[in-house]
């Protein structure tokens, strides 16, 4: 796991890391909202993760980029790229550890979202298609109907 470069956030900033609403759920949440302790509506990314915690990258939010997320509208690292911007290191039993102040430029490039990235596969805009739905029609002539 990387070195965090930032400041030491209050312990109580996130008193509670649970999940208000689940966005992108593998292997447990991914991507979700939580609140900080002034009630405030924040994004959590899961970047990393070692035999004793998860490191999420936690930004202040909107209901509008939430909803903004989940049409595609915009992408996963728009959402987090953010002015305010915090690193959560959380233990696998729920307890945060650490949180530290960070700007969103340090933390390491491979440790965020592709740029492109969309919160789910389904998202992709209309007239693009993945190498995988061309590689699945390669050599196949396209039907319509009454052909």
């Amino acid at each position: 796991m990387w070195n965090i470069i930032g400041t030491r956030s209050a312990p109580d900033r996130f008193e509670s890391f649970d999940p208000i609403e689940v966005l992108y759920e593998f292997d447990g949440p991914r991507i979700f909202t939580v609140s900080d302790s002034e009630g405030g509506l924040n994004l959590a990314y899961w970047s990393d993760e070692d035999d004793r915690i998860a490191r999420y990258v936690v930004v202040p939010t909107t209901r509008t980029i939430v909803d903004s997320l989940h049409s595609g509208a915009i992408t996963v690292f728009q959402a987090l790229n953010q002015p305010c911007c915090w690193l959560c290191d959380v233990a696998h039993d729920g307890t945060l550890v650490d949180c530290r102040r960070t700007e969103f430029d340090d933390i390491p490039r491979d440790a965020l979202p592709a740029v492109d990235a969309l919160l789910l596969p389904s998202l992709q805009p209309p007239g693009t298609e993945r190498a995988d739905d061309r590689q699945s029609r390669k050599g196949h002539r396209s039907r319509t109907v009454g052909s």
